[in-house]
């Protein structure tokens, strides 16, 4: 399964781009605009799973947005809004849009939308029979896995944490290494340079993507069992 491509519209570059970060760090490939006319043209590219559209001040417009979004069967369309009371939701949902969110809105739940529903969307959910490309922990079940293409850890109590570029390549090699050390000079190499990593500081940045993703685990509710070894670098514990 390919890597989730969304595209957020909101009015407010700020906001938009706290967005965007938000969602690259969870390993969804985001993209920004601030107008219908940008989310249009984009869109025509082609490529993009989900919208998310911020309709706070559209009105009518906003609802008929949602409505020609909805010509395209196969595409995920969330809507957030300041001061989008039930009535407002109701209206969003009927003109097709597949969740209606009121702002303020935690980029946390956000993200835990989108990945709920990317799992429905067209080709984008394999059966399970089709899920071959995983890396687990000694290949037990009910363990620790990669799945999807390794953009999704799997955790043993089915908890799925989305990956960003560098934490998946650093996970597979921890993965592939269980119960092993790994140099953080080892894992430095796995690092992807478009990423805007620095090769230079290799060592710091992995201690900051390995903190990150940690902080993610927590945030979904699971202990990663990655630890630190002392002098050497970093091994996933056996389960």
């Amino acid at each position: 399964m390919k890597q989730l491509k969304i595209l957020i519209m909101m009015p407010d570059p700020l906001t938009c781009g706290k967005s965007v970060a938000a969602m690259q760090q969870a390993g969804i490939a985001a993209h920004g605009c601030a107008t219908s006319l940008e989310l249009f043209n984009q869109l025509g590219a082609g490529g993009y799973d989900a919208a998310v559209l911020d309709i706070g001040g559209l009105d009518e417009i906003g609802y008929a947005l949602v409505s020609r979004l909805r010509t395209s069967s196969v595409l995920g369309i969330v809507v957030l809004g300041a001061g989008l009371q039930v009535e407002h939701r109701l209206r969003c949902l009927q003109s097709g849009a597949d969740a209606c969110v009121p702002d303020p809105c935690d980029n946390r739940e956000l993200i835990g939308i989108l990945m709920a529903l990317a799992r429905r969307l067209p080709g984008r959910a394999p059966a399970v029979a089709e899920n071959v490309d995983t890396v687990g922990v000694n290949g037990q079940s009910g363990c620790w896995e990669l799945r999807d293409q390794n953009w999704t850890l799997m955790a043993p109590s089915g908890i799925a944490i989305s990956l960003s570029a560098n934490e998946r390549h650093i996970v597979r090699t921890l993965l592939e290494a269980t119960g092993q050390a790994v140099a953080r000079a080892e894992l430095n190499k796995h690092l992807d340079d478009t990423a805007g990593v620095n090769r230079a500081s290799g060592t710091r940045s992995i201690d900051v993507i390995v903190s990150r993703l940690r902080r993610k685990a927590e945030l979904a509710g699971v202990i990663l069992p990655i630890r630190t070894v002392y002098g050497s670098g970093y091994l996933f514990a056996d389960q």
